[in-house]
């Protein structure tokens, strides 16, 4: 009788383990993830609060950082100070954003713009500083990250999960905060084709962070997120008031929400795009990245980005050419056996074009030597392309270690030409990379390239190009085409002090930004400022 008992406990024992289990369900799976989602949006309000926010208005105050425009590399400049408002319309997939701020580099200047999304068109409105109204096509790339950045708007962002191919839960994991270490939830789905990871707080289960891997131009695959915190009640609705956006993890964006209005009554003109605009025809192919968005943020141009290339060779002495287009140019040199290039700038599609011409114009002679004068988001763009043509990448000798971390990075989502030649190959890509730290000199036994460390307040690591014959020099940044005479400032002057100091004999200055500038008439100004 005693055995009997022991052996019914027995059974009885394992039976509740066995339901206790079934009723926890697998931690990982699509099942999985549809739980943790009905626990984040129970702890955000309920999936029908959420679906009932059919409007939203939302006022920020922030700043941007930006890690490739820094003096070094692992650096990170402070770019802006700004607000914003933004009013959506979820149902429409309408937004409108209200930006007006400080801009710190690369130029101190305040900037105002609006931008509108409706339906399949978007919208930049600018007011000059005579009150003159500009309105235009929205860039295609800015508009689908604008869109894609819509949909994983907190409140936006469990039903946009929901309702998402390829669901699945995996591991969890744990994370370092500053309160100390916690459990996330992990969920990953398919979004306009970008894979997203959504990670829940496995305390609160309110989500944590959202992150998309796009391509980015400089660093390829890159995990692109937003973290969420200080959660609030906001008329039955839980959202976060604070919001950080990360790079493969280094911060560009602290926001602070100052104000959200849920369901505000919003008036369709807000959304409204002008015909002639909705017309007109998009700049630039609809690539999800924010490449082109970290451009807006510094106020300078991005409309090339994605969209048709020109590079025209133009004579600057016999045997030199200056590799012309859309805001950076790059300097060609004929060697007697082969080319050697200068600056490798913005993207793969612009130096697919400076290629193109090349060969058109030395179709026997390869590229060698490809020199990038420093590690900027604008200026080392092009070095896989190079590369993969086979040219030894020549760069300041403290960059090697960043230079050569974006020749291997994979990238799988936007395949560029190096990547092509590593999985034609079989074997990783193959890249030779060269560091100078102080005077080198490249000869073909009768033409003379000297490259030079050129210290300067712009980035600490940079590369300027003196031809001794030929006198003249290559600068980035330094004297650029919006040089002003009346407001000298330390980079150009840091400039002239190199070319003092190194005793070049330059008639003539090559830049990157704009045309050449005679160097009589540059060190005239700069005597006189002195």
């Amino acid at each position: 009788m005693i055995r009997i008992m022991k052996l019914r406990l027995a059974i009885f024992v394992l039976l509740v383990l066995v339901a206790a289990a079934g009723c926890s369900g697998p931690q990982t799976g699509e099942v999985a993830a549809r739980r943790a989602l009905d626990e984040a949006a129970a702890a955000m309000g309920g999936w029908e609060a959420l679906r009932n926010v059919g409007t939203q208005r939302v006022v920020s105050e922030g700043s941007d950082w930006d890690p490739i425009q820094a003096m070094y590399p692992g650096d990170s400049r402070h770019v802006s100070d700004f607000s914003i408002t933004r009013t959506a319309d979820y149902e429409k997939e309408a937004a409108r954003m209200e930006y007006s701020g400080d801009l710190y580099y690369p130029r101190e200047r305040s900037l105002s713009y609006t931008e509108v999304i409706e339906g399949d068109a978007g919208m930049r409105e600018e007011t000059g500083s005579g009150g003159e109204v500009t309105q235009s096509r929205m860039h295609g790339s800015v508009y689908v990250t604008r869109l894609r950045n819509l949909r994983r708007m907190p409140v936006r962002v469990l039903l946009t999960a929901s309702e998402a191919q390829g669901l699945d839960r995996v591991p969890d994991k744990e994370e370092e905060g500053s309160g100390g270490g916690h459990s996330v939830q992990v969920l990953r789905y398919q979004d306009a084709g970008q894979t997203v990871e959504l990670r829940i707080d496995a305390a609160t289960h309110l989500p944590a962070s959202a992150a998309y891997l796009e391509d980015d131009v400089t660093f390829s695959d890159t995990r692109n997120a937003f973290v969420w915190t200080d959660w609030r009640d906001v008329s039955g609705v839980m959202l976060p008031f604070s919001q950080e956006k990360t790079l493969n993890g280094q911060l560009i964006r602290k926001e602070t929400i100052q104000e959200i209005q849920n369901n505000p009554s919003v008036d369709s003109a807000a959304f409204a795009i002008p015909e002639p605009v909705r017309q007109a025809p998009e700049p630039g192919e609809r690539i999800i990245s924010q490449w082109p968005l970290r451009r807006v943020s510094m106020g300078v141009t991005y409309m090339y980005y994605a969209g048709p290339q020109d590079a025209t060779l133009e004579e600057v002495v016999p045997g030199v050419w200056l590799a012309k287009g859309a805001g950076h140019q790059s300097l060609v040199v004929e060697m007697a056996d082969h080319v050697m290039t200068f600056e490798a700038p913005l993207f793969e599609e612009r130096s697919l074009e400076v290629i193109a011409a090349i060969k058109e114009k030395f179709p026997d002679k390869p590229i060698r030597y490809t020199m990038m004068t420093h590690y900027h988001q604008d200026h080392s763009g092009g070095v896989r392309t190079y590369a993969a043509e086979g040219a030894t990448i020549i760069a300041h000798a403290n960059i090697v270690p960043f230079v050569e971390g974006v020749l291997k990075a994979p990238k799988t989502i936007n395949p560029d030409s190096l990547a092509g030649a590593g999985a034609s190959s079989g074997s990783p890509p193959q890249y030779a990379v060269e560091g100078v730290d102080s005077m080198k000199e490249y000869t073909d036994g009768s033409r003379v390239v000297q490259i030079y460390p050129l210290p300067n307040p712009h980035v600490r690591d940079m590369l300027a190009l003196y031809m001794p014959r030929e006198r003249i020099t290559l600068t980035a940044d330094l004297v650029t085409g919006s040089f002003d005479p009346s407001n000298i400032e330390d980079r150009a002057r840091a400039y002239y002090a190199f070319v003092k100091q190194e005793g070049l004999n330059v008639d003539r200055i090559v830049r990157v930004h704009g045309p050449p500038l005679s160097f009589r008439e540059f060190a005239a100004v700069m005597e006189k400022a002195q």
